[in-house]
């Protein structure tokens, strides 16, 4: 059985701590008083008497003995009307005795903020400080014995006011009657408490309830790394999706289930997943040619192994198994067997056939690629055309539509200005027709565009391939010959060339690569060729480095002597000596009287930059020119003065000069190295010129010169400057040192199924036979009906795209991605007939001008929209860029362009309409709408605010990802390439609240409730159960107590005395003891009931008296247990006076109770 007491006193003590477990509000400070000054002159207390001894019967001073002063401070609740007794209800202090009649602290005086004990009385609190209070301050004397202690008081000051917690003190100047004295207060709060009441609790903490720091104001601040209410929230790595992935300490990115990779953006395939992908967790989709459960079936042995070769059709018949069906001319399983391959006249477009033992090779003219000369190769790909020109592709070459007031072959030449108009370094000279150009050597024409062709002669021999360089040409010599014209023939295994041939994967060749023409070793390199397209760089003398771009410095170690200057140039130096020497190391005297500078028959004397003349007959001056004086104008040098001394001179010199004529620089500019990065210092006095390595400028070669200025790298391509040489990191889809190859994605043959590829710009397009779709015509979808949209018919299965949206053709119904995508931006043709685009507008349209365009790189006044024949609809939403809107469908991102790479003439919404046209943006918009809005951000000028709207709340978030992560790869857009930082801003899904303490709280409430609740009923029920097995023991010892009707005796003197003979001959009294006094009360009780009138003596039924041999114990009313040591009990004496002769009975006797028979007083 549970034992109720301790279950209730458990849960309280339970219930007690839960309600300290949650955060209540403290306080904690102390008022301080520290004394500075006491002044009591005559040694008085408050009633005039003397401290100590009695006062001088002359002066009536107290001089026999000085005061014993101490301090009592009451510090108390703001009083209007002070009472200096009561309690002192915020504290109390007081010191020992401190002094005499006057002193003073001069730690306290002189500097308040240190720390002095003396005096000082510190009163702590553990309430919020009112802020008001009464403060009572009293001077006593230590008694000596010849006054009461209540009549020791020297002097008292009160003082109401007001007080904020802070480290500054209040100097207080109290003058009394008595005495006077001087004291500084002031209320600071205890460690981690904060506030003007120092009720604000902040204790700083790094664990796991909190990572953070307390401010000067007690609010917290989170440790770098953490964030939320209390800091507990840990920020993660930055790029980590947070949807995916998980953090907790700062900086982790812990992936969840099925994701993996740095950033937990990667998705974990099936497992056993041989040639498939995923773009959720535990997927496999199969790669092209692949199938089967986990992709490893091999379905297009003729898409993978590619088998049939010089043109043959490879036909699937089992899995890898095919056939091959060979042109004319081929024959063998793969048709690797020539017979006649030029017999089908494979090449076209008027390419030369030539048999080889592989079969044929198509020898193609200019414009033509490809292994039949096929393909028209595109010279617009590379966008050639500048300035907003537009580019025809053409055969062989390209046009350009130049925008007005720009002109030549790529629109490069501003018609108004002879600044840009010359090229190829030529010089631009004005004249009153116009301007001239003075071309370099190599180049002709009036732009000095125009190279001369130096291999029209064909210089090159034994099969030498000629290049034209600038007024000169360069042989490719093939393999076994080298020389300026291929004309040394020689046996290695190395093919040299001026040239490198850098490999670029093509599906045009047979090796499976294309070999393009590169100058990277620079003007000062050949390249080595080797093998898979790789090269190396041989440097001309004088040359080092990766690309030959390294001048090897030739004044390392100094060769110049004397202090002379070394410059250093290729494969050679030159010293710049200093005034004295010469010599092509500056190790010769200069012979300054080798001029014979002594004139009038005076002897000249060499000496280090300087010469001495001895003069003859009187002569006098310098060079003994003069009779009358020693001094011209011409005898100092550099400013300095002269002065006659007779026979002979003396110069004063301007600082920064030495020497006897001041013609000695004392300290040279270049002492303090000036010159960085390697440059070299030449001057003298008081100027000093730099001479720069390559790749360096500036006054002091502090600049590295930009070698990406002009952009060499087309096709978006960025430039990366190094010191004299640049590198480019081409665009996706692009190669080549200078990013203008078109990678030629259909080399890989990712189309399936006899399904013809088209390259294009960084992907492909598989055109796909009947009855097929998808990316790699790997989908069956068999034969449906084709569909019409904008009055075109489109065959079932196929993709177009329409604006910037992506539309299929399913079985007669056309499926369209949800883009909204708004007018198009597009460039208007100034000057013209009318505004056209140089960017066409789609078929119906034209470019037509808009006032409200939001310029972000000026001059925007270009830009147009093309028009539309409806009105666009309206829009109606909240989630606006710069609005601070955000919802479950709605997310901001800011983007951050660095300035310097926006092109002129970029508007917000040329911006806006490159995210509509992302690939991804077609892919999010294929089963919701997706709204993109932009606006010119207001809190940052190179900032642009992109609201993204979505009517599938739930991917909004998954929306904003994907943007920013095809933001953040590379692409082929220019503006986009400017993109320094992206901002992601979405509605965080509200955390549930803790419902715990309270939950717990109110269990436990519960549970004591149903403890009490027990307890009282089992308290009920064994109570009961007593009272069944007492009456079980009345009738088994057949004890019935019969009521007994009493009424009034008329004897009422001798009632007690004969109830107690009648308890006396029962009980036998003198071995009686009871257990409680509470019997004796119950009879007088129950005497003066019966003299009221009577009662039935059936109510002490409950009255038990039992016997057990020697010993008996008796059950009285209220739980008394009389106990007897007696004989047999007796059958009681009962008398018609005795109104409590029934009051006791022996419950055990047999033969007593058969005497005992109901009686009626």
């Amino acid at each position: 059985m549970w034992n109720c007491m301790g279950i209730s006193n458990c849960l309280s003590i339970v219930c007690v701590l839960l309600t300290v477990w949650t955060e209540v509000s403290q306080s904690s400070g102390y008022f301080e008083l520290q004394l500075i000054a006491v002044q009591n002159a005559n040694g008085e207390l408050s009633d005039g008497d003397c401290c100590d001894g009695e006062r001088n019967t002359q002066d009536l001073r107290c001089s026999s003995d000085e005061c014993d002063t101490y301090f009592r401070v009451c510090l108390k609740e703001y009083q209007t009307d002070v009472t200096t007794t009561g309690l002192c209800i915020y504290g109390s202090g007081s010191t020992n005795v401190i002094g005499g009649n006057s002193f003073q602290f001069k730690s306290a005086k002189n500097n308040q903020n240190r720390n002095n004990d003396g005096g000082k009385i510190v009163i702590p609190f553990q309430f919020a400080w009112p802020v008001s209070y009464t403060l009572i301050v009293e001077a006593w004397d230590w008694d000596n014995g010849t006054h009461s202690s209540e009549d020791l008081l020297i002097e008292r000051s009160v003082r109401k006011e007001r007080i904020n917690p802070g480290d500054d003190r209040q100097t207080i100047q109290y003058n009394g009657l008595t005495a006077s004295f001087e004291y500084s207060i002031r209320v600071r709060c205890d460690e981690n408490y904060y506030g003007s009441k120092c009720n604000k609790l902040c204790r700083p903490r790094n664990d796991w309830h909190g990572h953070y720091v307390c401010d000067q104001f007690g609010n917290r601040g989170c440790m770098e790394g953490w964030m939320g209410t209390y800091c507990t929230t840990a920020i993660c790595k930055q790029g980590c999706n947070l949807l995916q992935g998980v953090c907790s300490a700062p900086g982790e990115c812990t992936c969840t289930y099925g994701w993996q990779g740095p950033f937990c953006d990667n998705c974990l395939p099936y497992p056993g997943c041989v040639h498939g992908t995923c773009v959720k967790p535990w997927q496999c989709t199969c790669e092209k040619n692949w199938g089967g459960l986990l992709c490893e079936k091999d379905l297009n042995y003729c898409g993978t192994n590619k088998p049939c070769k010089n043109g043959g059709t490879c036909m699937n018949t089992e899995p890898d198994e095919y056939n091959c069906a060979c042109p004319d001319g081929y024959s063998g399983k793969n048709c690797e067997i020539a017979e006649h391959a030029c017999v089908s006249n494979p090449c076209a477009n008027g390419g030369t056939c030539h048999e080889v033992p592989s079969g044929f090779e198509c020898h193609c003219p200019a414009g033509w690629a490809g292994p039949t000369c096929a393909k028209d190769t595109d010279e617009c790909a590379s966008n050639p055309c500048a300035q907003g020109g537009t580019c025809i592709d053409m055969e062989n070459g390209f046009e350009c539509l130049c925008l007005p007031q720009w002109a030549g072959k790529t629109c490069q030449i501003d018609v108004n200005s002879c600044h840009g108009q010359c090229q190829n370094g030529a010089t631009c000279k004005e004249g009153q027709r116009g301007y001239v150009c003075a071309c370099s050597p190599g180049f002709v024409g009036r732009h000095c565009d125009i190279q001369r062709n130096s291999c029209a002669s064909g210089p090159c021999r034994n099969g030498g391939r000629c290049h034209t360089l600038l007024d000169s040409f360069m042989c490719e010599c093939p393999h076994g010959y080298t020389g300026t014209t291929c004309e040394v023939s020689y046996s290695t295994n190395q093919s040299i060339n001026l040239f490198c041939t850098v490999a670029v994967a093509t599906n045009g060749t047979q090796e499976g690569v294309w070999h393009i023409s590169s100058n990277v070793c620079g003007p000062h390199g050949r390249c080595i060729s080797q093998p898979a397209g790789n090269f190396t760089c041989s440097c001309e003398p004088g040359f080092t480095g990766t690309y030959c771009h390294e001048n090897i410095n030739d004044c390392v170690p100094p060769p110049c002597k004397n202090g002379g200057t070394c410059i250093d140039g290729i494969s050679s130096f030159k010293c710049f000596c200093p005034d004295g020497w010469e010599g092509t190391l500056c190790d010769m005297d200069v012979n300054e009287c080798s001029r014979n500078p002594c004139k009038n028959g005076g002897r000249c004397v060499n000496l280090l930059n300087h010469f001495y003349c001895q003069c003859q007959d009187n002569w006098k001056g310098k060079t003994c020119h003069s009779r009358e004086s020693q001094c011209d104008s011409s005898t100092c040098s550099n400013g300095g003065t002269c002065f006659d001394h007779g026979d002979t001179f003396r110069c004063t010199c301007l600082s920064g000069w030495v020497g006897s004529t001041c013609n000695t620089a004392k300290n040279s500019t270049c002492d303090s190295n000036p010159c960085e990065n390697g440059g070299t210092c030449v001057g003298g006095g008081d100027a000093y010129t730099c001479i720069c390595k390559d790749g360096w400028e500036g006054p002091t070669c502090a600049h590295n010169a930009n070698d990406c200025n002009p952009q060499p790298c087309y096709n978006g391509g960025v430039c990366v400057d190094g010191v004299n040489w640049f590198r480019c990191e081409c665009a996706p889809g692009f190669a080549g040192p200078d990013c203008r190859i078109n990678i030629d994605e259909c080399q890989s043959s990712p189309c399936a199924y006899g399904s013809t590829c088209v390259d294009e710009i960084n992907s492909f397009l598989c055109v796909c036979p009947l009855g097929r779709a998808g990316p790699h015509c790997q989908e069956l979808i068999g034969i449906g009906k084709a569909c019409r949209y904008s009055g075109l018919q489109f065959p079932h299965g196929s993709r177009w795209e329409e604006e910037c949206n992506t539309c299929q053709c399913v079985n007669g119904i056309v499926r369209c991605s949800k883009v909204r995508c708004g007018r198009r931006p597009c460039l208007l043709q100034r000057g013209g007939a009318g505004p056209d685009s140089s960017a066409p507008c789609p078929r119906g349209q034209e470019c037509v001008e808009h006032q409200f365009l939001t310029c972000f790189a000026k001059p925007c006044h270009q830009w147009g929209v093309c028009s539309t024949p409806d009105p666009p609809p309206p829009l109606h939403t909240q989630c606006e860029p710069n609005s601070g809107y955000l919802d479950n469908s709605c997310a901001r991102i800011t983007l951050i362009f660095n300035r310097d790479k926006v092109p002129q003439g970029t508007t917000v919404e040329n911006i806006c309409s490159e995210l509509r046209y992302l690939p991804i943006a077609q892919t999010l918009a294929k089963d919701c709408t997706l709204l993109i809005l932009c606006d010119l951000s207001y809190s940052n000028s190179d900032a642009v605010e992109v609201a993204m709207v979505s009517d599938y709340p739930t991917s909004i978030q998954e929306a904003a990802s994907a943007i920013v992560g095809a933001l953040s790869k590379r692409h082929n857009s220019t503006v986009m390439l400017a993109v320094v930082e992206v901002k992601v801003e979405t509605q965080v899904m509200p955390q549930s609240v803790d419902h715990l303490v309270p939950v717990l709280c109110v269990v436990f409430s519960v549970l004591w409730i149903f403890c009490i609740v027990v307890c009282v009923w089992w308290t009920r029920k064994r109570k009961k159960e007593r009272e069944r097995e007492s009456a079980a023991e009345d009738s088994t010892v057949n004890n019935q107590l019969e009521p007994l009707r009493v009424s009034l005796p008329q004897h009422k003197d001798n009632r007690g005395k004969d109830i107690q003979h009648e308890c006396k001959k029962l009980m036998n009294p003198p071995d009686r003891t009871c257990d409680g006094a509470e019997g004796d009360e119950e009879e007088d009780g129950e005497e003066e009931e019966l003299r009221r009138g009577g009662m039935e003596l059936d109510k002490f039924s409950t009255q038990k008296c039992s016997l057990a041999g020697v010993q008996d114990k008796v059950m009285c009313k209220g739980g008394v247990i009389c106990t007897t040591h007696s004989a047999p009990v007796k059958p009681p004496h009962r008398t018609a006076y005795s109104p409590k002769d029934n009051r006791c009975k022996n419950l055990n006797a047999a033969n007593v109770s058969e005497d005992v028979k109901d009686h009626y007083v």
